[in-house]
């Protein structure tokens, strides 16, 4: 339907050849029928202009008002005939192609009221050309037109409907383009926020072995040996994580392992790479799903980072507990705290995490310690599935 009320099912061919189908039989009839050529030139003259009106003004109506005017010269039309061919019944058949197209186009109300306008006309003409004789034919005129009224609402239900639908599809096809991108974009955020947490925390030990190695090659250079040899183990490890990464492969977490060994092996080899006092405590984890080992895998190798690389601290405190259906992490340090950091300093990776945690209905916060440093806490809830055992 459009703005101005007005149903656009009208182009219908089939309903296109019932009216030049009709008008033809009725001109044939009319030549074989008719003795005189004025009847018959007056036949085809009005058959003609009902076919005209029906191509120039019914298929190309824009505004309502455009078809009451076709609908009320057609009318005009078919009364003329039946005053023309009083004996003529055949007529009438032109009112139900009016029927018809009339419960295609206007609102079911207006319709109704020409169908009635219809009905009558032709119920006058049959009562004034055969007298009291014809009420057996109006009265059988009355489910007729009910008949043709009802299949012609059917038919615009079906098309109105149809018509939604493919425009249904059309918008569905359209929000499947935009998730489409989205996805995209949401792989590439993920793609950008793996690169980060994996390679910047390989990195960081990287660095901090190379700066170690560079202070003492001058005085103990077998030493600086071992930090290179190190360092070199870490930039492969980085490589091989970068390479996982970048194939959307599972995360270089060991699957067949308790998270909480998982997590102790990964501060305790921090520790060793770049000499900060890391200590991990963890209660009885429930099993998770790989989402969320690695959402607190990576939680903890984003914090020690950061730790590393602005905190100026010596001790690093992890901990992590179930309870209270969620899990929380915390990881605390002695170094110079919020106040001392620059706004740059924050980076990705916190944002990375916040990101993460939001995914799975969680949350992160890092406030300064009252005893100097600062404290993360990454609170994820418990999987439903694991709340019912």
């Amino acid at each position: 339907m459009s703005d101005n009320g007005v149903i656009r099912i009208r182009n219908i061919l089939i309903l296109d050849w019932a009216v030049y189908l009709t008008l033809t039989i009725f001109t044939g009839m009319g030549f074989v029928a008719l003795p005189s050529a004025i009847e018959q030139a007056t036949l085809v003259i009005s058959l003609l202009a009902f076919g005209l009106m029906h191509v120039l003004v019914y298929r190309r109506a824009q505004a309502p008002a455009h078809f009451h005017i076709y609908f009320a010269v057609q009318t005009l039309i078919v009364a003329w005939l039946h005053v023309a061919f009083p004996t003529a019944d055949l007529f009438g058949f032109l009112f139900f192609i009016l029927t018809i197209q009339v419960m295609l186009v206007l609102p079911l109300r207006i319709a109704i009221s020409w169908v009635v306008l219809f009905f009558s006309i032709e119920s006058l003409g049959l009562y004034t050309s055969k007298g009291p004789s014809a009420i057996t034919e109006i009265i059988f005129n009355v489910p007729a037109y009910f008949l043709v009224v009802v299949v012609a609402y059917t038919f615009r239900q079906a098309e109105i409907a149809r018509r939604q639908n493919q425009k249904l599809l059309e918008e569905l096809k359209a929000t499947q383009a935009q998730l489409q991108e989205l996805a995209v974009t949401q792989e590439r955020t993920r793609l950008a926020r793996e690169l980060h947490d994996s390679l910047g925390h390989r990195l960081t030990v990287a660095v901090v072995q190379l700066e170690g190695a560079q202070r003492l090659i001058p005085t103990r250079p077998e030493q600086a040996s071992n930090m290179i040899g190190t360092m070199r183990e870490e930039l492969k490890g980085a490589l091989a994580e970068l390479r996982i990464t970048v194939s959307a492969m599972r995360a270089p977490i060991a699957i067949n392992q308790p998270l909480e060994l998982v997590l102790s092996t990964l501060t305790q080899s921090f520790q060793k790479n770049t000499g900060l006092a890391t200590h991990f405590t963890a209660s009885e984890l429930p099993e998770l799903p790989e989402s969320y080992r690695l959402a607190f895998y990576r939680a903890i190798q984003e914090g020690l980072t950061n730790i590393q690389r602005h905190a100026v601290a010596q001790n690093a405190w992890i901990n992590l507990k179930a309870e209270d259906n969620q899990i929380t992490l915390t990881i605390e340090d002695d170094g110079r705290g919020l106040d001392q950091l620059d706004e740059k300093e924050s980076g990705v990776g916190l944002v990375g995490l916040d990101e993460r945690a939001s995914q799975l209905g969680g949350e992160m916060q890092i406030i300064q310690r009252e005893t100097g440093g600062t404290k993360l806490t990454f609170i994820i809830p418990v999987p439903e599935e694991q709340k019912t055992k």
